[in-house]
Protein backbone atom coordinates (compact mmCIF):
# COMPACT_ATOMS: atom_id res chain seq x y z
CA UNK A 1 0.00 0.00 0.00
CA UNK A 2 1.37 3.22 -0.90
CA UNK A 3 0.52 4.88 2.61
CA UNK A 4 2.41 2.33 4.56
CA UNK A 5 5.75 2.36 1.79
CA UNK A 6 5.16 6.63 2.13
CA UNK A 7 4.72 6.38 6.18
CA UNK A 8 7.41 3.80 6.24
CA UNK A 9 9.90 5.79 4.48
CA UNK A 10 9.28 9.09 6.54
CA UNK A 11 9.82 7.49 9.70
CA UNK A 12 12.81 6.02 8.62
CA UNK A 13 14.08 9.34 6.95
CA UNK A 14 13.34 10.81 10.60
CA UNK A 15 14.95 7.96 12.55
CA UNK A 16 17.99 8.45 10.18
CA UNK A 17 18.18 12.25 11.00
CA UNK A 18 17.98 11.59 14.66
CA UNK A 19 20.60 9.59 14.61
CA UNK A 20 22.58 11.68 12.54
CA UNK A 21 21.77 14.79 14.84
CA UNK A 22 23.20 12.33 17.84
CA UNK A 23 26.09 11.78 16.60
CA UNK A 24 26.92 14.90 16.23
CA UNK A 25 25.55 16.12 19.58
CA UNK A 26 27.91 13.55 21.34
CA UNK A 27 30.99 14.26 19.22
CA UNK A 28 30.31 18.17 20.79
CA UNK A 29 29.70 16.59 24.03
CA UNK A 30 32.73 14.66 24.01
CA UNK A 31 34.80 17.80 22.64
CA UNK A 32 32.73 19.87 25.55
CA UNK A 33 33.83 17.73 28.36
CA UNK A 34 38.00 17.66 27.16
CA UNK A 35 37.46 21.53 27.17
CA UNK A 36 36.12 21.50 30.62
CA UNK A 37 38.73 19.32 31.97
CA UNK A 38 41.55 21.94 30.15
CA UNK A 39 39.85 24.27 31.88
CA UNK A 40 40.09 22.55 35.18
CA UNK A 41 43.56 21.65 34.38
CA UNK A 42 44.67 25.56 33.81
CA UNK A 43 42.88 26.29 37.42
CA UNK A 44 44.68 23.72 39.29
CA UNK A 45 48.19 25.01 38.09
CA UNK A 46 46.95 29.13 38.53
CA UNK A 47 46.16 28.18 42.16
CA UNK A 48 49.72 26.60 42.29
CA UNK A 49 50.93 29.80 41.06
CA UNK A 50 48.80 31.80 43.85
CA UNK A 51 50.18 29.53 46.29
CA UNK A 52 53.95 30.13 45.02
CA UNK A 53 53.35 34.11 44.62
CA UNK A 54 51.76 34.11 47.87
CA UNK A 55 55.03 32.54 49.46
CA UNK A 56 57.26 34.85 47.92
CA UNK A 57 55.72 37.51 49.32
CA UNK A 58 56.24 36.67 53.30
CA UNK A 59 60.40 36.43 52.99
CA UNK A 60 60.29 40.12 50.71
CA UNK A 61 58.02 41.71 53.16
CA UNK A 62 60.51 40.63 55.92
CA UNK A 63 63.36 42.08 54.24
CA UNK A 64 61.78 45.22 53.25
CA UNK A 65 61.08 45.50 56.85
CA UNK A 66 64.68 45.21 58.15
CA UNK A 67 65.53 47.74 55.05
CA UNK A 68 63.28 49.76 56.69
CA UNK A 69 64.79 49.10 60.11
CA UNK A 70 67.95 50.29 58.45
CA UNK A 71 66.91 53.73 56.96
CA UNK A 72 65.39 54.23 60.48
CA UNK A 73 68.56 53.48 62.26
CA UNK A 74 70.70 55.34 59.72
CA UNK A 75 68.03 58.73 60.25
CA UNK A 76 68.33 58.29 64.15
CA UNK A 77 72.52 58.55 64.13
CA UNK A 78 72.23 60.93 61.38
CA UNK A 79 69.95 63.44 64.20
CA UNK A 80 72.04 62.09 66.63
CA UNK A 81 75.62 63.93 65.47
CA UNK A 82 74.07 66.91 63.96
CA UNK A 83 75.70 68.46 66.89
CA UNK A 84 79.56 68.33 66.89
CA UNK A 85 80.29 66.30 70.39
CA UNK A 86 83.34 68.11 71.96
CA UNK A 87 87.10 66.80 71.62
CA UNK A 88 86.35 66.18 67.53
CA UNK A 89 87.83 68.21 65.41
CA UNK A 90 85.36 70.20 62.97
CA UNK A 91 86.97 68.19 59.63
CA UNK A 92 86.35 64.89 61.17
CA UNK A 93 82.68 65.66 62.82
CA UNK A 94 81.59 66.79 58.80
CA UNK A 95 83.82 63.31 57.47
CA UNK A 96 81.20 61.29 60.11
CA UNK A 97 78.18 63.64 59.16
CA UNK A 98 78.68 62.79 55.16
CA UNK A 99 79.55 58.78 55.77
CA UNK A 100 76.49 59.15 58.07
CA UNK A 101 74.15 60.81 54.94
CA UNK A 102 75.55 58.16 52.54
CA UNK A 103 74.68 55.52 54.95
CA UNK A 104 70.90 56.87 54.92
CA UNK A 105 70.93 57.39 51.32
CA UNK A 106 72.24 53.46 50.66
CA UNK A 107 69.66 52.37 53.17
CA UNK A 108 66.90 54.79 51.59
CA UNK A 109 67.92 53.20 48.47
CA UNK A 110 67.95 49.62 50.00
CA UNK A 111 64.34 50.07 51.31
CA UNK A 112 62.97 51.32 48.09
CA UNK A 113 64.03 48.61 45.97
CA UNK A 114 62.60 45.86 48.85
CA UNK A 115 59.97 47.62 48.74
CA UNK A 116 59.26 47.43 44.81
CA UNK A 117 59.95 43.57 45.34
CA UNK A 118 57.31 43.15 47.29
CA UNK A 119 54.83 45.37 45.29
CA UNK A 120 56.24 42.91 42.50
CA UNK A 121 55.53 40.05 44.04
CA UNK A 122 52.35 41.07 45.37
CA UNK A 123 51.48 42.00 41.78
CA UNK A 124 52.09 38.48 40.54
CA UNK A 125 49.57 37.43 43.61
CA UNK A 126 46.79 39.15 41.69
CA UNK A 127 47.55 38.13 38.03
CA UNK A 128 48.36 34.86 39.40
CA UNK A 129 44.56 35.09 40.99
CA UNK A 130 43.64 36.47 38.19
CA UNK A 131 44.38 33.49 35.96
CA UNK A 132 42.38 31.15 38.75
CA UNK A 133 39.21 33.21 38.47
CA UNK A 134 39.50 33.53 34.21
CA UNK A 135 39.86 29.66 35.13
CA UNK A 136 36.90 29.37 37.28
CA UNK A 137 35.07 31.48 34.26
CA UNK A 138 36.08 28.79 31.51
CA UNK A 139 35.33 25.58 33.78
CA UNK A 140 32.02 27.56 34.40
CA UNK A 141 30.90 27.85 30.82
CA UNK A 142 32.00 24.55 29.77
CA UNK A 143 30.10 22.94 32.36
CA UNK A 144 27.50 25.01 30.90
CA UNK A 145 27.80 23.86 27.56
CA UNK A 146 28.34 20.63 28.69
CA UNK A 147 24.87 20.44 30.41
CA UNK A 148 23.13 22.20 27.78
CA UNK A 149 24.26 19.35 25.28
CA UNK A 150 23.06 16.61 27.46
CA UNK A 151 19.82 18.04 27.87
CA UNK A 152 19.81 18.26 24.56
CA UNK A 153 20.92 14.13 23.65
CA UNK A 154 18.30 13.26 26.21
CA UNK A 155 15.51 15.51 24.67
CA UNK A 156 16.27 13.14 21.40
CA UNK A 157 15.66 9.55 23.03
CA UNK A 158 11.82 9.50 23.56
CA UNK A 159 11.47 10.98 19.84
CA UNK A 160 13.57 8.41 18.60
CA UNK A 161 11.88 5.73 20.72
CA UNK A 162 8.46 7.63 19.41
CA UNK A 163 10.01 6.90 15.67
CA UNK A 164 11.09 3.51 16.68
CA UNK A 165 7.20 2.06 17.66
CA UNK A 166 5.52 3.88 14.80
CA UNK A 167 8.05 2.13 12.54
CA UNK A 168 7.50 -1.42 14.55
CA UNK A 169 3.98 -0.96 14.10
CA UNK A 170 3.51 0.23 10.44
CA UNK A 171 5.70 -3.36 10.05
CA UNK A 172 3.80 -5.02 12.19
CA UNK A 173 0.43 -3.86 10.05
CA UNK A 174 2.44 -4.72 7.01
CA UNK A 175 3.26 -8.49 7.92
CA UNK A 176 -0.82 -8.92 8.99
CA UNK A 177 -2.08 -6.93 5.72
CA UNK A 178 0.24 -9.55 3.82
CA UNK A 179 0.16 -12.68 5.95
CA UNK A 180 -0.86 -15.57 3.78
CA UNK A 181 -3.33 -17.05 4.84
CA UNK A 182 -5.17 -13.86 6.30
CA UNK A 183 -6.13 -14.07 10.05
CA UNK A 184 -9.30 -11.84 10.20
CA UNK A 185 -9.58 -10.45 13.71
CA UNK A 186 -6.02 -9.63 13.73
CA UNK A 187 -6.82 -8.46 10.12
CA UNK A 188 -9.73 -6.09 11.50
CA UNK A 189 -7.46 -4.72 14.80
CA UNK A 190 -4.65 -3.64 12.26
CA UNK A 191 -7.50 -2.38 9.86
CA UNK A 192 -8.35 -0.42 13.14
CA UNK A 193 -5.13 0.90 14.00
CA UNK A 194 -4.42 1.88 10.10
CA UNK A 195 -7.27 3.90 10.16
CA UNK A 196 -6.36 5.66 13.56
CA UNK A 197 -3.37 6.43 11.86
CA UNK A 198 -4.48 7.93 9.22
CA UNK A 199 -6.75 10.03 10.74
CA UNK A 200 -3.50 11.41 12.56
CA UNK A 201 -1.98 11.78 9.29
CA UNK A 202 -4.67 14.09 7.93
CA UNK A 203 -5.56 15.98 11.04
CA UNK A 204 -1.46 16.77 11.08
CA UNK A 205 -1.80 17.82 7.56
CA UNK A 206 -4.64 19.98 7.96
CA UNK A 207 -2.97 21.71 11.43
CA UNK A 208 0.29 21.97 9.17
CA UNK A 209 -2.36 23.40 6.04
CA UNK A 210 -3.63 26.16 7.72
CA UNK A 211 -0.61 27.01 9.85
CA UNK A 212 0.94 27.38 6.05
CA UNK A 213 -2.30 29.92 5.02
CA UNK A 214 -1.71 32.05 7.71
CA UNK A 215 1.97 32.10 7.08
CA UNK A 216 1.25 33.62 3.96
CA UNK A 217 -1.76 36.16 4.99
CA UNK A 218 1.32 36.92 7.03
CA UNK A 219 3.70 37.45 4.73
CA UNK A 220 1.42 39.12 2.22
CA UNK A 221 0.43 41.77 5.07
CA UNK A 222 4.36 42.26 5.20
CA UNK A 223 4.72 42.73 1.87
CA UNK A 224 1.66 45.40 1.91
CA UNK A 225 2.78 47.29 4.57
CA UNK A 226 6.63 46.91 3.25
CA UNK A 227 5.13 49.04 0.07
CA UNK A 228 3.56 51.39 1.99
CA UNK A 229 6.72 52.33 3.59
CA UNK A 230 8.65 52.24 0.70
CA UNK A 231 6.07 55.05 -0.67
CA UNK A 232 6.32 56.57 2.32
CA UNK A 233 10.05 56.89 1.96
CA UNK A 234 9.84 58.01 -1.76
CA UNK A 235 8.01 60.78 -0.55
CA UNK A 236 10.03 61.92 2.02
CA UNK A 237 12.99 62.00 -0.33
CA UNK A 238 11.36 64.31 -2.55
CA UNK A 239 10.96 66.60 0.24
CA UNK A 240 13.75 66.84 1.52
CA UNK A 241 15.66 68.82 -0.98
CA UNK A 242 12.71 71.57 -0.68
CA UNK A 243 12.91 71.53 3.63
CA UNK A 244 16.48 71.87 2.62
CA UNK A 245 16.08 74.88 0.54
CA UNK A 246 13.56 76.09 2.94
CA UNK A 247 16.27 75.89 5.94
CA UNK A 248 18.70 77.41 3.52
CA UNK A 249 16.24 79.99 2.84
CA UNK A 250 15.57 81.06 6.79
CA UNK A 251 19.59 81.14 7.49
CA UNK A 252 19.85 83.56 5.07
CA UNK A 253 16.96 86.02 6.76
CA UNK A 254 18.29 85.21 10.20
CA UNK A 255 22.19 86.06 9.28
CA UNK A 256 20.39 89.06 7.13
CA UNK A 257 18.94 90.19 10.43
CA UNK A 258 21.69 89.89 12.65
CA UNK A 259 23.68 92.02 10.21
CA UNK A 260 20.60 94.87 10.00
CA UNK A 261 20.68 94.46 14.38
CA UNK A 262 24.24 94.88 14.18
CA UNK A 263 24.19 97.88 12.23
CA UNK A 264 21.68 99.55 14.23
CA UNK A 265 23.66 99.17 17.47
CA UNK A 266 26.74 100.49 15.69
CA UNK A 267 24.94 103.27 14.79
CA UNK A 268 23.55 104.38 18.28
CA UNK A 269 19.83 104.96 18.91
CA UNK A 270 17.98 107.08 17.16
CA UNK A 271 17.54 110.78 17.60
Amino acid sequence: MPFLQQETARLQTALQALAAQQAALTTQLTTQQQAVTAAQTQRTSAQTGVTQAQTRVAPLQAAADAADAQVADAQQDLLDASEPPQGIPPATWRARLAALRKRLTLAQTAASAAHAKVTEAQQGVAQAQAQVQAADRQIAAATAAVQATQAAIATLQPRRQELQTGLTDLERINSEITRDPLNRAALQQVAAQLSARTATVEESHLVTRFELEDAEALLASSITRRNELMTLLANLATQIPEAEAQAAAAQEALTAAEAEVTTLLQDGPLG
